[in-house]
């Protein structure tokens, strides 16, 4: 179902939002429209525009008066514009209103507590009204609005409802007409990725069209791929799959049972009430691939993977809050879908004086509220002591599940995986030999043996020595990187001599 007036048609969450609105112009001063991007509140200001006399001002249109001005008094032209809009007419829509805020956080507090009231007591003595749109401005600006009471005494406040399968198929529609999308599985389509935006759902439409396939497969791998955009440059992961990980066969099991398919969109699934587990734990020392199962996480899970690492700056706290916050929000935005957050017992141990602790914590406990199940959080540690112990207390961590140094048979068959390109002395060696030396290397360690390998290879060729044999090679690498192992135990451990006395 749709309403429409003239060109502009709305759909069933839009109507809903406008049916309050123009109920709400009549009898308040001062509305507040509120809604994610995308969901529509230039729409309906264009409707109500459309259908009520009155005058829209923009960001730009601000701007624009202002252009010239000193930013001390930037909020003088702002005043005469809006002034002189409430001259001309009763009705006045400030479009993006909490970006105007942003703008303005340095301005003197004076314009808000004294001009802006002024406008606001203006409107209720003529029967005018002034409507605000944006996206939350209770979360963004309480201390300067909310806390002084300046919005919340005077306000009625509407809010965009989320959109649901009616909606995406009210928008797939505009683009692919009705009866393709009757032949759509609206409500998989939805499921799978409920937090499109209108935007979105265009994007999609038009993706559909240019490849001429309206299937559920292509259509979930558009969405996942080109439309929900992760905060991870999957051009700059190494691509790694589940199939590369040797030895972890029973985690990616874990993960597969318990995250991955209660995450997808199934109806099998939702009949029996599948939900992924809140949180999991992934633990073990360095090296035992902990960031080689992310990586594969993350080209499984394409747009519906979200990380949290060490490229998130902890300090000032002013830049680490805006950063994580933007991640959940896009989090939510795209659930179904995980969120990693690696290396997170040191990223709690650097709580010093900003609590990020507390504020992760609280960041977290939102997703349960917000999401009702269908964010799966997965984090690394390399010693779950160092975790905060609210955290594990409280019972969000669901799924513990520890990597291990490899074994003897593993070890062998990550040598053997990454010899291509080497003589074929290198290719069919028995790999069980250097395994048998190596015991307690982890994966990572393993790795730095075939790259030892090769570098010892390239100087012998280099300075037109004979080639050795390949034991003479891997026996030489994995020698090297155990000296190198116990400096960095020695470091660890405080004890490391510089000079002579290292043993190096």
């Amino acid at each position: 179902m749709t309403l429409s007036h003239k060109s502009i048609s709305l759909s069933i969450a839009q109507s809903v939002a406008y049916g309050q609105l123009t109920e709400t112009i009549r009898i308040a001063s001062l509305v507040v429209l509120e809604g994610e991007p995308g969901c529509g509140k230039s729409t309906l200001i264009r409707r109500l525009l459309d259908e009520h006399r009155g005058v829209r001002i923009s960001i730009r249109d601000l701007l624009s008066a202002s252009a010239n001005a000193a930013h001390p008094g930037l909020e003088s032209h702002l005043m005469r514009v809006l002034e002189q809009a409430m001259e001309r007419t009763d009705l006045v829509v400030v479009e993006d209103f909490d970006r105007l805020l942003q703008g303005l956080a340095g301005v003197r507090g004076t314009w808000w507590q004294g001009g802006l009231q002024a406008l606001i007591d203006r409107a209720g003595e003529h029967n005018q009204c002034l409507v605000f749109t944006g996206t939350n401005f209770r979360d963004e600006f309480a201390p300067e609005l909310f806390g002084i009471g300046l919005f919340e005494q005077r306000m009625m406040e509407i809010v965009v409802p989320g959109f649901a399968a009616a909606d995406f198929a009210f928008y797939l529609t505009l683009d692919l007409g009705a009866e393709v999308v009757q032949r759509l599985p609206i409500q998989r389509i939805f499921d799978h990725a409920p937090g499109l935006n209108g935007h979105q759902l265009r994007m999609l439409a038009a993706l559909l069209h240019q490849h001429g396939r309206t299937d559920e497969a292509f259509i979930h791998e558009m969405t996942d791929t080109r439309i929900l955009l992760t905060n991870a440059n999957l051009g700059e992961i190494t691509d790694v799959r589940f199939s590369d990980l040797q030895g972890f066969e029973q985690i990616v099991d874990d993960l597969t049972t318990y995250v991955i398919n209660p995450l997808k969109s199934d109806p099998r699934f939702d009949a029996i009430g599948l939900a992924p587990k809140r949180g999991v734990l992934l633990f073990g020392p360095p090296g035992t691939g902990k960031t080689s199962i992310g990586r594969a996480l993350a080209h499984q899970m394409q747009g519906k993977f979200f990380m949290i690492d060490g490229t998130i700056p902890t300090e000032p706290a002013n830049a680490f809050y805006p950063s994580v916050q933007a991640i959940f929000e896009a989090a939510k935005a795209a659930a179904p879908c995980v969120l990693f957050i690696d290396d997170a017992d040191v990223l709690f141990q650097s709580d010093r004086s900003a609590g990020l602790s507390r504020y992760l914590l609280t960041m977290l406990d939102g997703l349960e509220s917000h999401t009702a199940g269908k964010i799966a959080v997965i984090m690394t540690a390399m010693n779950p002591n160092h975790m905060p112990p609210a955290l594990l207390r409280s019972g969000r961590v669901e799924l513990w599940l520890e990597t291990r140094p490899p074994p003897d048979a593993v070890r062998a068959a990550i040598i053997a995986a990454d010899v291509a390109g080497l003589p074929a002395r290198f290719q069919t060696y028995d790999f069980a030999r250097i395994s048998e030396v190596t015991e307690g290397f982890n994966a990572a360690d393993m790795r730095r043996i075939v790259s030892d390998v090769k570098a010892l290879y390239a100087r012998d060729v280099v300075e037109n020595r004979t080639p050795r044999e390949a034991d003479d090679y891997f026996f030489e690498a994995a020698d090297g990187v155990r000296h190198n192992k116990r400096l960095l135990h020695l470091a660890e451990k405080r004890e490391l001599k510089m000079g002579a006395e290292s043993g190096a």
